[in-house]
């Protein structure tokens, strides 16, 4: 509702006002001389709409009897979400991903005999012996690479695209040993696949390696231990080297995020500890040593705790990489979800840490661990270390000494780097946000770029099939909204984020929704758009509407001195009189009262300028819907 004490004009006659005077310069000035007798207030006359206000609806996509939506694959080239489940590849159009007549879909099953070597091999036949499809690559334009587990016989795939359909094809790709088993974890950069997961049947050989190239394949060392029953939840591609011709002259690096049984800790049993680890993109392998593996494997301790009393939230469960552009990678941040193995008053709690790219670079630049072959302890190694650094990147102070390859790398460095992949230094945070008796499993970040600043705005996701929606407002973390997003109670699998489009899409088990990033029309008031705190949603003077918006965006743009929004909610810094025209839209900025233009104030929800210095009703949380 609109306040009541404000002058209430008719848009419409409004419009005619401002056709007619935009027509006649010398009414035009009587008008503003008129309206300057009623009030010194501006407003923004908007002469029509260019779109209408509709907010996006939720949609969802669901198969009888098909069942893990667990890889997704947002492919802005040909507008496609391609989902992999079990034993089923799925192409849902964008436009609409639950219309039935746009979906394309290619079986792949796996043959009775596999599975029965699988059960034989003693695998669960109901559960285990499937082909999962777990790895989705956008090859080029015309070509899909998918890797699946086909009854733990791993095998990758090219898919042939076309608008119509799709159909599989002969890979040229090595598989058995470049695919997963179990759970898989992958990054591609520049046509190279690495992947995070285990290589043999049992499970138990856990590598890091890259393939898919032409160049050489590189895995981790399992003699040396590198790894330690990881799980792996996440990966990035970082593109260090840039911006081109910068005086370090650094390689891209590929990060990967796990939890692992911490070794280093003798004082319990069965210490879990989450890591981030790191190779170089560049990296060839070793001369002599090391050959085929990797010469720049180094891993950090990701520790979340309390302030007060130092509780670890010790494994991770999720990581969003969020960079703001590839030559500011400087300024990445690295969102984690996490978990503890231990309780705490209360069973199920979660936190989400945040980590700085400063942070992490200052544990792969600092000492290293050592561990002592008899005792099994480890300690800080406080030795001098071999010149170039061990696990760095060809930089270019190696090539001034004649290294431009790992394969021309001193022995004496490898060697070391072998037994000192563990740096000494622990990556440190605290929660910004600390749920009991809620399971986070996935996260998504997503900048939102207002007026005077930018907000981070978290997506979360739960074990029961929730997604909190919160944002970082004078250092303090807020739930601003929570949605039921599936039928039945199944944890949130994966989240995919169209930064664009501004839509999350959510899988669970057996069931893919897509939600907006915004439901700003769920705020009838202007106290209730204010209060929200949503940097999506402001109000313009009638309703609380998504910033997003492709009208809106043209008018904050157009406007962005004095309406931008009004994040402090001062109305004479958003009313100064301009008038503005388009080739599109016309704004007609005249003296009257201002009660059209874009405001909100995330950071301080003030609403006493905003909403006419009235005192709005409060605001109650309205329970999520009852899922039928």
């Amino acid at each position: 509702m609109r306040n009541p004490e404000l002058h209430i004009v008719s848009r419409y006659s409004l419009y005619l006002w401002c056709t007619f005077i935009y027509s006649s310069a010398f009414m035009y000035f009587l008008y503003l001389a008129a309206f300057n007798v009623l009030t010194s207030s501006f407003f923004l006359l908007s002469a029509r709409f260019c779109s209408d206000a509709k907010e996006r609806t939720t949609r969802s996509f669901s198969v009888g009897g098909v069942n893990n939506f667990t890889s997704l694959l947002l492919s802005k080239e040909d507008d496609t979400l391609y989902v992999g489940a079990r034993e089923i590849l799925f192409a849902l159009n964008l436009s609409d991903i639950s219309a039935v007549k746009l979906q394309r879909n290619l079986t792949w099953k796996t043959p009775e005999r596999k599975r029965d070597e699988c059960s034989f091999k003693g695998k669960d036949l109901q559960t285990d012996c499937f082909n999962y499809i777990k790895i989705l690559l956008r090859m080029n334009s015309t070509h899909l690479y998918v890797c699946g587990t086909y009854a733990f016989s791993p095998i990758c795939k090219l898919f042939f695209i076309h608008c119509s359909f799709f159909f599989l094809e002969k890979s040229p790709f090595p598989h058995g040993e470049h695919c997963e088993y179990t759970g898989l974890l992958r990054c591609v950069a520049d046509g190279e696949l690495y992947a995070g997961t285990v290589s043999n049947f049992q499970g138990n050989e856990p590598i890091i390696y890259k393939s898919l190239s032409q160049g050489t394949a590189l895995k981790t060392e399992n003699s040396l231990n590198w790894l330690q029953d990881p799980a792996f939840v996440g990966s990035a591609y970082i593109q260090e080297s840039l911006p081109k011709g910068n005086p370090v002259g650094n390689d891209d690096k590929i990060y990967f995020f796990f939890s692992e049984a911490g070794k280093e800790f003798d004082f319990f049993d069965n210490t879990i500890v989450s890591r981030i680890a790191r190779v170089c993109k560049g990296d060839t392998g070793g001369e002599r040593v090391l050959q085929k593996k990797w010469t720049t494997f180094l891993k950090a301790q990701l520790l979340c705790s309390l302030p007060d009393d130092g509780f670890p939230f010790n494994i991770i469960q999720d990581m969003f990489v969020l960079t703001p552009s590839p030559e500011d990678w400087k300024n990445t941040v690295f969102y984690g979800v996490f978990t503890s193995q231990w309780y705490k008053g209360a069973s199920g709690s979660s936190a989400v840490c945040s980590f700085t790219m400063d942070q992490v670079e200052k544990a792969f630049n600092g000492r290293y661990r050592e561990v002592n072959r008899e005792t099994q302890q480890w300690y800080t190694y406080n030795h001098p270390v071999p010149d170039p650094r061990p696990g760095a990147c060809i930089t270019n102070a190696a090539r001034e000494q004649g290294i431009s390859s790992s394969l021309h790398m001193p022995d004496k460095v490898l060697n070391f780097v072998k037994d000192h992949f563990l740096m000494d230094s622990v990556v440190r945070s605290q929660p910004l946000l600390l749920k009991r008796n809620v399971r986070y499993t996935q996260i998504a970040v997503h900048r939102v770029l207002v007026a005077h600043k930018a907000y981070n705005v978290l997506f979360i996701g739960t074990d029961d099939g929730r997604l909190h929606k919160a944002i970082n407002v004078n250092n303090k973390m807020h739930i601003i909204e929570e949605m039921v997003l599936f039928s039945s109670s199944q944890p949130v699998q994966h989240i995919e984020l169209d930064t664009e489009k501004g839509r999350l899409y959510v899988s669970s088990f057996s069931e893919l929704v897509e939600v907006p990033v915004a439901n700003c029309t769920n705020y009838q008031s202007c106290g209730e758009c204010i209060l929200s705190r949503d940097p999506y949603c402001a109000w313009n003077g009638r309703q609380c509407l998504d910033v997003r918006r492709p009208s809106t965006r043209r008018y904050v743009s157009l406007h962005k001195h004095f309406c931008s929004q009004g994040i402090y909610g001062d109305i004479s810094m958003i009313c100064d009189g301009e008038m503005i025209r388009d080739c599109i839209c016309l704004h007609l900025l005249i003296k009257c009262m201002c009660f059209s233009v874009w405001q909100q104030d995330v950071d301080e929800a003030d609403t006493s300028a905003i909403c006419n210095k009235t005192v709005p009703s409060p605001r109650f949380a309205k329970p999520p819907p009852s899922r039928k």
